[in-house]
């Protein structure tokens, strides 16, 4: 395969239940990165945190991010595709829906006082322990939490969001409506001039299903949900089992 980018999820696709990779993990993309492709992380995480675990410990360093379900493509420090969700639309949200966890804005990640289990930020300089009840007037990456509300109702009368739910935790996070892995992932291609059928992508959740549906060299993962699967172009082993590495090894470094 003449590929030019290699484009994976991390929690679940990547990342083994323990948020490591193994050391033959780490081999494999240390061949990818000597052939010349470009290696991008596209996660549902905050751009503050995207590598506080991998890249420290395991040395797998990303050339471009795709962050914040979408909200956010950076290349070497520059932004590549970005959409923000308006402050007067957050402090809509805000007032009338309890499912605030945290806000991510470009300047700070703000976590309720009352949220004291998020591991990726707890402790940061970056992080912002504060009352996130009331209004803001910064615009914002994404806003997350939990709610009883139906996803459908937080969209009715607020047409430019869209609603991101996950098949492992009871957690909706709100983003701008055109803020896609997709979206951001195409913006990236055509800023580098790299076509799609030149990547290679990995999922497992409901944010990565368009990505896979739209790319020549899907590939799920074999804990993935049953719908990542369905429109996958491959299946590899599962993220416990190297399943990333040992596709890359056999179809890329071939």
């Amino acid at each position: 395969m003449n590929i030019k980018m290699i484009v994976t999820d991390l929690d679940n696709t990547l990342l083994r239940h323990d948020k490591t990779v193994s050391d033959f993990t780490v081999d494999v993309f240390r061949r990818i990165r000597e052939r010349g492709a470009l290696i991008v992380f596209a996660t549902a995480r905050d751009f503050r945190f995207v590598t506080e675990y991998i890249t420290p410990m395991n040395g797998i360093a990303p050339d471009i991010l795709i962050a914040d379900n979408g909200a956010l493509a950076r290349y070497n420090d520059k932004d590549l595709y970005k959409k923000l969700i308006p402050f007067e639309t957050l402090n809509t949200l805000i007032s009338r829906y309890d499912l605030i966890r945290c806000i991510s804005t470009e300047r700070g990640y703000y976590l309720s006082g009352n949220y004291t289990n998020d591991h990726w930020s707890l402790g940061k300089k970056e992080t912002v322990i504060t009352n996130l009840s009331q209004n803001t007037n910064e615009d914002a990456l994404y806003i997350d939490g939990n709610t009883n509300k139906a996803p459908s109702s937080l969209t009715e009368n607020i047409p430019d969001i869209r609603v991101v739910t996950y098949s492992d935790v009871s957690l909706v996070t709100v983003v701008h409506r055109e803020a896609t892995k997709l979206n951001a992932l195409n913006a990236t291609c055509n800023a580098l001039k790299v076509k799609i059928n030149e990547t290679v992508i990995f999922g497992d959740d409901y944010s990565d299903i368009e990505m896979l549906s739209n790319c020549t060299n899907s590939v799920a993962v074999a804990n993935a949900i049953d719908e990542c699967k369905a429109v996958a172009k491959y299946i590899c082993d599962t993220n416990e089992n190297d399943g990333v590495a040992k596709w890359l090894e056999s179809f890329v470094l071939e």
